[in-house]
Order: structure tokens, then sequence, then C-alpha cells
């Protein structure tokens, strides 16, 4: 396990761990039981990285549970849970500049955030956009938003031009 992956797991047991705290009827039991209903496993030891993203977005969406910012973030201000059309990608994630740069030009282009989630899944199987952890993949999604966003500035300049 490399040492991006290790540090994605510890940020994932800690929201894990927040979400319990914020949890009333989430005592012991209740954890392994979801755990064992959703995923088959006994501990968040046993979940690969994918499927403790999809424990810590459960927890979000299903249960509401509210995750804060860090310390360190500039913008306090934006949450990913006070705008629904929002992806936060972190620094740990697996090609984090690609996936923000695919954001992006996605926005560039005028496209809703969670019909990104749709394409990726229909190209490429993978349920949601930040757990793309294939590299031919992202590269491919990544090269033709960059022709589409050509395409749309080269639109732009002709339309601005002939106005």
């Amino acid at each position: 396990m490399t040492e991006a992956e290790k540090k994605m797991r510890l940020g994932l047991y800690a929201k894990i761990a927040i979400a319990r705290k914020q949890l009333p009827d989430m005592d012991e039991e209740a954890y392994r039981a979801r755990l064992r209903t959703e995923f088959g496993k006994e501990s968040a030891a046993d979940l690969s990285i994918v499927q403790l993203s999809r424990l810590v977005h459960d927890f979000a969406v299903h249960d509401g549970v509210v995750y804060t910012a860090p310390a360190k973030s500039r913008n306090t201000a934006v949450k990913p849970q006070s705008r629904p059309d929002w992806i936060e990608i972190t620094d740990s994630m697996p090609f984090a500049r690609e996936k923000r740069e695919i954001l992006a030009i996605w926005r560039k282009l005028g496209y809703s955030m969670s019909s990104l989630d749709t394409r990726v899944k229909r190209a490429f199987g993978s349920h949601l956009f930040v757990w793309m952890q294939d590299e031919e993949q992202i590269k491919t999604l990544l090269s033709d938003l960059q022709r589409r966003e050509r395409s749309f500035d080269k639109k732009r300049r002709a339309e601005s031009s002939g106005a």
C-alpha cells in the first residue's frame, strides 16, 4: 500500500469516526451490522478505499452526517454539503490534479456536476467520478473534455468577432 493510500484510508477512518459520533443510534453493534449488510465485512479495516468512500458518502447523504472543513481550509464558507452541485477532490486522492482539471472544464462547459457521475458510470462503469482510479480512463475523459473545450472556445471567439 502506497503512502497516499495510507493517508486516504486514515482520512476516511476519521470521517467514519465523526459519523459514528454524530449518529446517536450508531452503537458498535449497529455499526458492525451495517458493515455486514452493505459490504459483507466485519471491520472497516477489511474494506477497500472505494468501499470506505462509499460508506462515508452514505453517512453524509442518507444519515445527514456533516463533515466540517479542516482547519487549514482557506475558504470555510464553501462546504460540499452547502452546494449540491459540488464535488470535492482532496490532495490525497489518486490523480487529484487531473480530476480537478476535468471538473474545471466540466463547469466551464456548463454541465452540471451530477451529470458527470452519470457520464462516468455509462462510459467507464464507475459509480462516482471521485472513485475513478484507472489512469487510462481518466486520461480518456480529460482528452475528450479538452477537445470539447477547444471547440467551445473556438465557437465563442467566432460569436464574439461576428457580433
